[in-house]
């Protein structure tokens, strides 16, 4: 689907006018509502994993402020709450808002704005809700975003420690979409285009370059759209709970348990092509690939938590639907998933350390 896409803050007026909404419901935080214009409907009742109860109490609001569209500020919590406002609105019932049945509705506009270069859900119909504790992911064609604002100014006053995080997140989007089972040529071609160059833009980035971060949001953007065409993959899958649990950030949790999964998938022959095609994309060989992403973790300050007692790791484990794993390139039992958890959440050993910092240092540099 195509999207009004805008470069710059200042635009905002001037696509919601294009779009028709002249009373927009922001979805925000508080501190991002001080910026808005003095009486403008805001909802900022939501979490970093947000419920959808929450997403219920935004639509009662769009409704009684009498509001004709959306807009989210802020990352991927603030477009997925929106996201979910939406469902609520275009649909007779929560229920039927959960199994995404709209019909006949008319839909609000939608405007994303993205404050983090990482999450995506501005270039996607995607949003990941928490019901009853639950992760929930609504899909559904109406929930997408008409126009996008990638304004890179606004990543400039973000900590390093949350840059390094969302960037983890959008090359773990880029590597899943291209190893995904439901991967094409096209997939293919975005994903790589923007693992390369978040890769290449990932430290000075992270040291305050604004011509990094005008890369790296458009590179995010990039991910997000491949993740559109294909979902995700077990990184995603096995993040959620590791993020609700142990209140690891959403992509350190995903960089924590990708290099394992992927030199789980380097002994499988089934991957053998596929591990090629990537590591080809990646310049380097199959056996490093892995080893460079485990690097660039390493060296940018990602450190595992450590391993969980046996109750978590227990949790953990049966937190993951392995129904839902069929987008995985290699199918996993519940010992492999709890196998996993147990290496990406323990430090890992000086040997395999230092020749994951040596493969990144030298290719990544």
């Amino acid at each position: 689907m195509s999207q009004m896409i805008r470069t710059s803050l200042d635009a905002l007026s001037d696509l919601q006018l294009t779009l028709g909404i002249s009373r927009p419901l922001f979805v925000c935080s508080k501190r991002w509502a001080q910026r808005l214009p003095k009486g403008a409907p805001v909802f900022s009742r939501f979490d970093p994993n947000p419920d959808f109860d929450q997403c219920a109490a935004g639509a009662s609001m769009f409704q009684r402020k009498h509001c004709d569209g959306l807009i989210a500020i802020g990352g991927g919590s603030a477009m997925d709450t929106a996201k979910g406002i939406k469902a609520m609105l275009l649909s007779s019932s929560p229920t039927a808002a959960l199994l995404g049945q709209y019909p006949g509705s008319t839909a609000f506009p939608l405007i994303c704005v993205p404050t983090t270069a990482g999450s995506g859900s501005e270039a996607t119909q995607t949003a990941v809700l928490y019901v009853d504790g639950q992760k929930h992911s609504l899909s559904h064609p109406m929930l997408y975003a008409q126009g996008v604002i990638l304004d890179a100014s606004l990543l400039a006053t973000l900590p390093v420690s949350m840059k390094r995080s969302c960037a983890l997140d959008a090359l773990c989007q880029a590597i899943e979409s291209f190893w995904s089972n439901a991967s094409s040529e096209e997939s293919r071609a975005i994903a790589g285009s923007a693992m390369q160059e978040i890769l290449r833009v990932f430290v000075p980035y992270l040291q305050g370059d604004p011509q990094a971060a005008e890369t790296m949001l458009h590179a995010s953007y990039a991910a997000g759209q491949a993740i559109q065409l294909t979902r995700t993959t077990a990184a995603h899958a096995m993040s959620y709970q590791i993020t609700k649990r142990m209140g690891i950030p959403h992509g350190d949790a995903c960089a924590l348990t990708l290099p394992y999964l992927w030199l789980r998938l380097n002994n499988d022959p089934g991957f053998a092509v596929t591990g090629t095609l990537l590591a080809d994309v990646l310049g380097v060989s199959s056996v490093d690939a892995p080893l460079l992403f485990l690097g660039l973790s390493m060296d940018t300050g990602l450190l595992p938590p450590g391993c969980p007692d046996e109750e978590l790791l227990e949790y953990l484990t049966d937190s993951v639907n392995l129904e839902r794993l069929g987008n995985h390139p290699q199918h996993l039992s519940r010992d492999d998933i709890r196998d996993v958890y147990i290496q990406a959440l323990t430090p890992a050993s000086e040997e395999l350390a230092a020749k994951a910092l040596a493969v990144w240092r030298h290719h990544g540099n």
